[in-house]
């Protein structure tokens, strides 16, 4: 990776931390989700966040920098997936959904910041928009499903 500003690094750290508490939110709602077909969903996003923490960790690492490990002040804006595993026991697929939702939103929230960072390289603004796409199909994938679910 070219020469990172450390705003840029702090992002992808930012974003690291993101990643993770998705993977770790995703997985814990395919544990509880009844439905085969949103079990799936949420095992696929969970695959594809542990993915877009290993390629952001790797960016990090290139750069020279220690990458987040998912803990530290970074994550407490990130909570909000363990809001949600600590709600899953009482919940159905709807609730489910709509934490997940309410996830994403987060995440495409921290990449839209991340992404108007002057200093970031082209290079880094591919992963990134590639990154928030997928987080974009994936909210509108669970809003409809929670759609058809109501």
């Amino acid at each position: 990776m070219p020469d990172t500003s450390s705003s840029a690094t702090e992002n992808l750290n930012h974003l690291i931390i993101i990643a993770n508490d998705g993977r770790l939110g995703y997985k814990e709602a395919a544990e509880y989700a009844e439905n085969p077909i949103l079990k799936a969903s949420f095992l696929r996003y969970a695959t594809e966040r542990s993915e877009f923490a290993g390629e952001l960790t790797a960016l990090v690492t290139a750069a020279g920098t220690a990458p987040e490990n998912g803990s530290g002040p970074l994550g407490a804006l990130h909570r909000v997936w363990i809001d949600i595993k600590t709600s899953f026991t009482a919940q159905n697929d709807a609730g489910l959904l709509e934490d997940c939702i309410r996830g994403d939103k987060t995440a495409v929230s921290a990449y839209k910041t991340a992404l108007e960072d002057a200093a970031l390289s082209a290079d880094l603004q591919l992963v990134l928009k590639r990154h928030l796409r997928l987080t974009e199909d994936a909210l509108f994938d669970l809003q409809q499903q929670s759609a058809s679910s109501h």
